[in-house]
């Protein structure tokens, strides 16, 4: 009796050993996993450009932005960041005239958006909260929409119907 005494609780050691380590390697498996998923996502790579913005002054405001223009890109846009720069933004660049709006979730910043038509006319602002799910969607379709810190706009006497000039490879 002895023998199988001791012969079981050998067995509920190694039991008890291989379901330590296969938890351990699920551990491990989800984190590699997760990591690799993260990594991604960041390190999605934007164009950097310049566009010129003529308010209704006549002046000509230049910005740097990075150029957003596949679905992952437009996805990403300015999430997780916790600064952008006095003058500079996201231009989000569609194949055609596109509906949808934006929102705010896993945003930090808080931002104005510009709708702009195929021409370069700003169609619509608003101003957009961080890290809220309320959808901003313009009234008609556009083709390009241009994130900056909020109060840009105003600060520089950009109103609808002023005109944003696209670099030609976006058009």
């Amino acid at each position: 009796m002895i023998i199988l005494s001791r012969s079981n609780e050998l067995k509920k050691k190694t039991s008890k050993k291989k379901l330590a380590f296969y938890l351990v390697l699920i551990i491990v498996l989800i984190l590699i996993i997760s990591f690799a998923f993260k990594n991604t996502r960041d390190d999605i790579h934007f164009e950097e450009e310049i566009i010129f913005i003529t308010n209704s002054n006549g002046d000509e405001i230049e910005m740097n932005v990075l150029v957003a223009e596949d679905s992952e890109q437009n996805e990403k846009g300015l999430m997780g960041r916790e600064t952008l720069c006095d003058y500079c933004g996201m231009l989000f660049v569609f194949e055609e005239d596109v509906e949808g709006g934006f929102w705010m979730k896993d945003t930090y910043i808080p931002l104005s958006i510009a709708f702009i038509s195929e021409s370069g006319m700003i169609m619509e602002i608003r101003d957009m909260e961080p890290e809220t799910t309320e959808v901003h969607k313009p009234e008609e379709p556009y083709r390009f929409a241009l994130e900056v810190n909020q109060g840009f706009f105003e600060d520089n006497d950009i109103v609808v119907g002023d005109n944003v000039v696209i670099p030609e490879i976006y058009k």
